[in-house]
């Protein structure tokens, strides 16, 4: 399974707890009219941290890496080539 569909099914099945069964790739998922509230956004960075073994900052998080799943996918895949060097 690729980076984007882990991302995806643990967004829709832990955090939204399987109200949807797909997201967009340029559906909003934090900031105004995002799908993933404060504490949603706690626990993803737990998954994403574990599961990818990278480090998020905080100046990591916010809409330029963490507003949609086309964008966390890219910052995930990118962090894990930074990390790994």
């Amino acid at each position: 399974m690729n980076v984007c569909s882990q991302i995806e099914q643990f967004i829709v099945g832990e955090i939204l707890a399987g109200g949807r069964e797909r997201l967009e790739p340029g559906e909003p998922l934090v900031g105004v009219g995002g799908l993933i509230d404060s504490l949603g956004l706690l626990r993803l960075i737990q998954f994403l941290e574990e599961t990818y073994e990278i480090h998020v900052g905080d100046g990591d998080v916010g809409e330029e890496n963490f507003g949609t799943l086309e964008r966390l996918t890219a910052f995930v895949e990118k962090r894990r080539a930074s990390d790994a060097s």
